[in-house]
């Protein structure tokens, strides 16, 4: 998870054909680099091996409760920010899969912390609501102030997941259907083929 340790700073060659910052890309303003400047550490801190002690000795306790064998270290969430997560022992890693890539803009984000604290934002905290069912009365607004602000030009819909793992599956469903309408003609699937132990349907290859 956070093993690899590499230095902050990497170097970009000045040549034009390298340069990683092509046209019509988007570009941090001023004022979000100088937050992150200001609220990110500088650089790993190793103190102790990895697991350390405590990590250990919180291991060995776990493991009189539940399985532990999985568990790397213990973290302190608390003193981690940025891309560096800092464990019970000290030891500040750089997080090259922020958890398992479910922390997108970095630990303790001030933004992030900030909107917490909105009163208007308690309730879908606590209530955890099931959106794809039972959504709020707020919902449209939210996604047109959050999401289609920055859906790119010609997109018009978007389809709300879950998670990593069901975004993908339905992506490719969406690809499977779009090509079935333009290429084939048909908008609805066809009878299942009988070679097929199971019910597939043509249209859901490409």
């Amino acid at each position: 998870m956070a093993f690899l340790l590499i230095a902050r700073r990497v170097a970009c060659s000045s040549q034009k054909n390298l340069c990683l910052f092509t046209r019509g890309s988007r570009y941090i303003s001023q004022a979000a680099a100088k937050v992150d400047i200001e609220f990110d550490y500088d650089g790993p801190l190793m103190k102790t091996e990895v697991p350390g002690p405590r990590s250990q000795e919180l291991m060995k306790q776990l493991n009189t409760i539940q399985n532990a064998e999985a568990v790397h270290f213990f973290c302190n969430y608390e003193e981690s920010r940025g891309n560096y997560l800092v464990d019970v022992d000290g030891n500040r890693m750089l997080d090259l899969y922020s958890q398992i890539s479910s922390v997108p803009i970095g630990y303790n984000h001030p933004a992030l912390a900030k909107l917490i604290q909105q009163p208007q934002n308690a309730s879908t905290f606590i209530n955890r609501p099931a959106l794809g069912i039972l959504p709020p009365e707020n919902f449209v607004d939210k996604l047109r102030e959050s999401l289609m602000s920055v859906a790119p030009k010609g997109m018009s819909q978007l389809i709300t997941m879950a998670c990593g793992s069901c975004s993908n599956e339905n992506a490719f469903k969406t690809i499977f259907m779009w090509y079935r309408v333009s290429f084939a003609g048909a908008p609805t699937p066809t009878q299942p083929r009988s070679h097929s132990p199971s019910p597939v349907f043509d249209s859901d290859i490409i």
